[in-house]
Formats: structure tokens, sequence, C-alpha cells
């Protein structure tokens, strides 16, 4: 199953439709390295890179924040490979962050859980079926995770040396006011178990997820776990080896959140356990 950019979102951030595909068919042909939203906050622009994967009623949605100046690229280069949008979509989503991810969801038994309500997930093999699930489309929409972001294209620093640098929040609300993109990736149904974002909510002049989406939506349950990037690798070296990490407010916040989200996962296996 391939998508469409319609399929995706209406595209209404371009104003004319024609404008948005003038500037895809010129990264199709390699004339360009960027398709260009027009709205800019302050010193940040916004690419168009929608990555993830679109499975239809996903069992678990991951969400980020928004796509790093390296995951844009790569989704650049991969239209310009030649892969589908939806490869380009799904190859290019979290490109630095998926070992720190899949070790951190093993760790608190997700992959245990989903091995119960999902044939994809049986037979222990649990790595190789998540390193499928950004090669391989039938792996991925199998899978039924959906991979995205809360904002689902790339909002970059104009300045070269700050380009992945994370939005301030005002930003994410500035988007969402005048874009209003914030989560409508989500493939939501009565088959949605969990979201996970990816995230540390214990800094309040940053944006959060869960602040932005349980304003409205609190039906839904979800975690919030410390985000993959590279600048968490000391507590993704040390997830249950707590005493390693030296600052004491970072531990305690990486292990309470570490023990919410092993709580959540092991409820829903039991739940699972007592409706069988």
């Amino acid at each position: 199953m391939d998508i469409t950019p319609e399929r995706i979102c209406a595209l209404q951030c371009f104003g004319n439709k024609n404008k948005f595909y003038e500037q895809y068919q010129d990264v199709r042909l390699k004339k360009s390295n960027s398709i260009d939203i027009p709205f800019e906050q302050g010193e940040y622009e916004i690419k168009y890179a929608p990555v993830g994967n679109y499975t239809e009623k996903p069992q678990i949605i991951i969400c980020g924040k928004t796509a790093s100046g390296g995951t844009h690229d790569m989704f650049i280069k991969r239209l310009q490979a030649g892969f589908t949008l939806h490869e380009a979509c799904f190859a290019s989503i979290y490109s630095n962050m998926r070992e720190n991810l899949y070790t951190y969801l093993y760790k608190i038994g997700l992959f245990e859980y989903l091995s119960l309500i999902n044939p994809y997930w049986q037979g222990g093999d649990y790595k190789s079926r998540w390193n499928a699930i950004f090669d391989d489309l039938s792996s991925s929409l199998s899978s039924r995770i959906q991979l995205t972001q809360a904002f689902n294209c790339a909002i970059l620093n104009k300045d070269a040396g700050r380009r992945s640098s994370e939005p301030k929040k005002k930003v994410f609300q500035m988007v969402d006011d005048n874009i209003g993109c914030l989560f409508k990736h989500f493939h939501t149904s009565e088959d949605l178990r969990l979201i996970i974002f990816l995230d540390t909510p214990f800094d309040k002049r940053r944006f959060h997820q869960s602040q932005f989406w349980r304003a409205s939506n609190s039906s839904i349950p979800f975690i919030s776990i410390t985000h993959p990037s590279r600048q968490n690798v000391g507590i993704y070296n040390n997830l249950e080896n707590w005493q390693n990490i030296r600052q004491v407010a970072v531990r305690e916040n990486a292990k309470i959140l570490f023990e919410k989200a092993k709580n959540k996962i092991h409820s829903l296996i039991s739940e699972y356990e007592h409706s069988v």
C-alpha cells in the first residue's frame, strides 16, 4: 500500500497544491533538496518531511516531536533515490535513535506485550522485527506500531550550526495556531492501546507532547519516556543501572519515567491475561 501526499495531509499549509507538487517534482528530479512550507517563525523554517508509517489501525503509537535536520535530509535522499513516498517516510524516521529506542522499549516489556496481541511480534526475535519496520513496507504495516511525530514535518533552525536544535515551546504553539497540524497524523481507532511520547517532561520551558495532547484527548492512555536522542546516551547506557548517572535530578527523573512506563506495560499484560 503506497500513499499519496493528500492521504497524509490536506496540504493546506502550501496554500496552493500546485506549489507543493512543483517542489515535490523538483526534488524527485534532483533539482532541489527541500520542499519549503511557506511559514516561518523567528529563526525557524519548516520543511515538508512527513516521516513515519501510516498503518491504518495501530495498536501502539510512538510519537517524537518534529523531524531533525538529518531525518529531513534522509527523507529527501530517499525520494531522490526513487523510493515511493511511503517508503521514504518510514525509512527515514528516528534516523539516529532506533537502537536507543529499541533498548528502552524492550526493557519496559513492550514487545512481550505486543507478542500477546499481534502475530507479527511472536517468535521472540524482536530486534529483527523492529529493524524490519524501517526497511520493509509489509513489516512496517504488520507491526501495527505507528511511528510518527507530534508535528510531522521538520521545524529547522536557519542557523546551520543549530539546525536540529529543539524548537522552543512557543514555536510549536505558533505552528499549531497557524497551521494546526499537531497530532493530525495519528491514526486512532478502537484497536489503539497506548501512545508513547518520546520526551522528558520535566523542563517547563520545553514543548511536551503530553501536555498538548492531554488538553483535548483524555481517553487514550499514554506514557512519556526519556527522549532517545544522543544527548541522553548516558541514560540509555544505564537503564536500571541508575547509580552510574551522576546528576541526581537527571537520574531521578529518568527512573520515574522508566518505572511508570514499565508499570503501564505490565498492567496491559495483566489486562490481556485476565481477558483470555
